[in-house]
């Protein structure tokens, strides 16, 4: 139990108090539980996210899962990430989704305050598409930033992130499932 004799006293216990609570309420990783876009730094409007997620549920038709992650600091989270990269990994490591979709998978995520933008990708991408997911984030995203249009960068990168790398990717997919050859089938020479 705390006595306080003198009014400052108890207003600064009352504040440490409440100072720690503060600190242990924050969470390690922002959520994830919306299936397209979890915007927690309030950047995406409404018009651009209603776009967004139809191109969500344009690649999840083709088997591949995207997801956008907002923060507005990384100081939000503690403890506090050292690496952008290793953070922005283990978000990607627990999306909501099986270990094989997973590798079918992409996550852009935005941290507003640090202007740090990340993209992963899962395993079954091939290289020269993550090389044009770059230089999506590069030339679309980047700039509008820059310019405080950040809705609407957010929504034209991913468009041009399904345009260009997740619709290929399906294509890819497509082809490869067709050239599979049947149970007990065999094949000649």
């Amino acid at each position: 139990m705390i006595r306080c004799y003198r009014i400052a006293g108890c207003i600064s216990a009352v504040l440490l108090i409440l100072g720690s609570y503060e600190v242990s309420a924050r969470e390690q990783y922002p959520t994830t539980d919306e299936k397209c876009f979890n915007d927690h730094a309030g950047i995406i409007k409404k018009r651009d996210g209603a776009a967004m997620r139809s191109l969500c549920r344009k690649a999840a038709k083709g088997d591949v899962t995207m997801m956008v992650v907002t923060v507005g600091s990384l100081g939000d989270y503690r403890p506090r990430p050292l690496s952008v990269d290793r953070f922005v990994d283990d978000i990607f490591n627990d999306l909501d989704v099986d270990y094989e979709a997973g590798k079918n998978a992409i996550l852009l995520f935005i941290s507003r305050e640090e202007n740090e933008f990340r993209i992963v990708m899962g395993d079954n991408f091939a290289n020269p598409l993550r090389k044009k997911a770059g230089r999506i984030i590069r030339q679309t995203l980047v700039p509008n930033f820059r310019r405080r249009r950040r809705s609407r960068g957010v929504r034209l990168t991913c468009a041009r992130l399904y345009h260009k790398v997740v619709s290929p990717h399906i294509r890819a997919l497509k082809k490869a499932k067709r050239k599979r050859p049947r149970r007990g089938v065999m094949q000649g020479p």
